[in-house]
């Protein structure tokens, strides 16, 4: 994903993805129906995926246009996520997971793979989630122990056994398709897996103190089995390589939600300040 200043939308796309949002928040998302999700830590997939839609593409931010994305620069990706966040928090970061779940398939997926993923993700509106920390590892990458092992038939590797518990995955319950690190034979890898998947499920929710409308969950792999093909990359052992590579414009976007988040808190307080007796 590429930070350079100069790509990016013009300044009236950028503009209707802004409006759209607003328009958004003021028919789909009233307060009292967030404030109501907030207290049952619920996600509102069925709104998130409105977002996702052809009519909306909230998504497409972040995908090149090659692969029928918009291809937003540094400028389009902050104020979009400044703008998310002034609606809410936990649907802000449901779309970071997005982003960040697509970022080892742009850093470090081959030809085909983001040919076959990101116009899939592009075109049908997949949620995605980067899954790569586990209940012993968070910030250590090192520490992983979800395994890989090879499948092989007439001595040629034709896929992978994954079995492995990660944690505190945004998306983690609801999305589509997850770029999961794993340990292969030959070192830290990422694998392309999609909801559904023998073996693979997800945990309930977990009940967090803030961010309560995105989805967080556990995932557990028992014995699932990936093809060959969802290796990313299609080399063992460039996991941590893609790792140290991803995260270009999540930073800026966790950046700019604490802008967004604290400007709508800063309006609400002032607005409440001038009406209390």
């Amino acid at each position: 994903m590429s930070s350079d200043t100069s790509v990016g939308l013009d300044t009236e796309t950028l503009q209707m993805i802004l409006s759209a949002i607003d328009d958004f928040a003021e028919k789909r998302l009233p307060w009292d129906l967030m404030c109501e999700l907030d207290a049952k830590d619920e996600c509102p997939e069925h709104l998130l995926r409105e977002m996702y839609s052809p009519q909306f593409g909230i998504h497409l931010l972040f995908i090149p246009e090659e692969y029928s994305g918009m291809e937003g620069g540094t400028y389009d990706v902050y104020r979009v996520s400044e703008a998310l966040a002034r609606v809410d928090l936990g649907l802000a970061s449901a779309v970071l997971a997005t982003a960040l779940g697509l970022d080892p398939i742009l850093v470090g997926g081959t030809p085909g793979q983001k040919e076959k993923w990101l116009t899939r993700v592009a075109e049908d509106g997949l949620l995605v989630a980067y899954a790569v920390t586990e209940p012993t590892a968070g910030s250590d990458l090192a520490a992983i122990r979800t395994r890989a092992d090879r499948v092989e038939e007439n001595g040629q590797v034709v896929g992978y056994r994954l079995n492995g518990n990660k944690q505190f995955i945004t998306n983690g319950g609801i999305a589509d398709v997850y770029t999961i690190m794993a340990r292969a034979p030959d070192g830290y890898t990422f694998f392309i897996l999609e909801k559904g998947m023998e073996g693979f499920t997800a945990g309930k929710p977990e009940d967090k103190h803030g961010i309560r409308v995105s989805n967080t969950a556990p995932l557990t792999l028992e014995d699932v089995y990936v093809p060959v093909e969802n290796l990313l990359g299609g080399v063992e052992g460039q996991g941590m390589l893609q790792a140290q590579e991803v995260f270009g414009y999540t930073r800026l976007m966790v950046a700019a939600f604490g802008l967004g988040g604290g400007v709508a808190a800063l309006e609400r307080a002032i607005a409440y300040a001038k009406e209390r007796v």
